[in-house]
């Protein structure tokens, strides 16, 4: 499990270190320790740091020290640990403990007399051992996501050599964010972001003590939530709980969901993943929730169920021409807005309204549409196989990982 703010009092030889102040952030994961040396964080930090504070080589005042968790609020450091006693700060300010804990950043007090080198040295050892049993149970279920499975008796001994249950009742959770206002080279967020998105869906994991790591898979993150039959209908409300956290620690981001159905055993991972990434990129195309569950997709599933692709490919090829497969701009633009249109049940007003454009708009891009499929919106039978087509179309972009947003 990752090592958080709150398990540093318990590391052999770290029992003097003493939480001061803003225990709401004792959950933070801890990448990696740093030295603050010098006078910013910006440019020496990736997120997820506990940033420690010597005063050694640069003494800092009590105004220094309130800007300085400030700005590693804002770089999403884990916390901060200040070196205090008679040999340096004599202790933390007051103003400096209550600014961490309305911020929520845990600030910890170290004794001057605890060797530093010890202290990040057990930190160090315990975050690499620590990365290095985590990617092992990484590696072992991204071999069950590609179908080298083995037997399932197999599977559950491999399992139990790595501390992790491989019977216990679950179902896939696929998460993606997507900018709210896409353009040009910022559908996707960047590295960096990445990196910090995924250390927070690991805190949530923790906190909730869910054993099961992070998984990378098809341009989407998948969490593995236990859940039971006699849990299901709970399942919804703990899910829309879990995205709202998420969503409020990235609010620059849409956050969307897709969840499977119910497997037990490791050894249906492999399916189990396949339907959170078909019901993600429903609930991505739709925008109808950011919740979307894989049992309610109704015809879709009947879709993915058919082995021969290439004669799905072909009916959307017969019903959307040569907007089938399309990515540009142009091309997305009157497939959602056709599909905003058929979604409202061809009433002109409310697609118009949801799309935020003005009805004259609407009703030209429904014509070119039109032009451009050969078929006609006012047939009720090619109404009925456009909206099937565009259903096709996104289910064979995930199943051959492509993305609907690219530009």
């Amino acid at each position: 499990m990752a090592l958080c703010c709150a398990d540093i009092v318990r590391l052999p030889g770290l029992d003097g270190i003493r939480l001061k102040a803003g225990w709401q952030g004792s959950q933070n994961v801890i990448r990696w320790p740093y030295i603050a040396e010098s006078r910013t964080l910006a440019p020496w930090v990736r997120g997820g740091e506990l940033v420690f504070v010597t005063g050694i080589s640069r003494p800092r005042g009590e105004v220094e020290l309130q800007q300085l968790v400030r700005e590693g609020v804002e770089q999403q450091v884990a916390g901060f640990v200040v070196l205090a006693g008679d040999d340096g700060m004599r202790e933390i300010p007051a103003s400096v403990i209550r600014l961490a804990n309305e911020l929520g950043c845990p600030l910890f007090e170290q004794p001057y007399a605890l060797p530093l080198v010890t202290v990040t040295e057990t930190l160090s050892n315990t975050i690499v051992q620590d990365n290095l049993a985590g990617q092992s149970t990484k590696l072992f279920l991204s071999r069950l996501l590609n179908g080298a499975a083995g037997t399932p008796e197999l599977i559950e001994l491999r399992a139990g050599e790595l501390g992790i249950s491989a019977a216990r009742g679950y179902v896939v959770v696929a998460l993606r964010p997507v900018a709210l206002e896409r353009s040009e080279g910022i559908a996707q967020p960047c590295a960096q972001q990445e990196e910090l998105m995924e250390r927070q869906v690991a805190a949530l994991l923790e906190r909730r003590g869910i054993e099961w790591p992070v998984l990378r898979h098809a341009q989407c993150w998948l969490m593995l939530w236990p859940a039971s039959p006699d849990g299901m209908t709970e399942l919804p409300d703990e899910l829309e709980q879990a995205m709202a956290i998420l969503q409020s620690q990235q609010p620059d981001w849409a956050l969307h969901a897709g969840v499977s159905e119910l497997h037990v055993g490791l050894y249906q991972l492999a399916d189990a993943a396949e339907q959170a990434c078909q019901a993600l990129q429903f609930a991505l195309q739709h925008h109808a929730s950011r919740l979307c569950f894989h049992e309610r997709l109704g015809i879709a599933r009947l879709f993915a169920a058919i082995p021969q692709r290439t004669l799905l490919a072909n009916f959307c090829e017969q019903q959307l021409g040569p907007l089938c497969f399309a990515l540009g701009p142009e091309s997305s633009e009157l497939k959602q807005t056709v599909r905003r249109y058929l979604d409202c049940v061809g009433n002109q007003l409310q697609a118009s309204e949801a799309l935020g454009i003005h009805r004259n708009t609407l009703r030209q891009r429904l014509k070119r549409f039109e032009r451009l499929v050969g078929h006609s919106l006012h047939d009720p039978y090619a109404r009925l196989n456009i909206q099937n087509a565009m259903l096709i179309e996104q289910m064979l972009f995930q199943h051959h990982t492509l993305d609907p947003f690219e530009r």
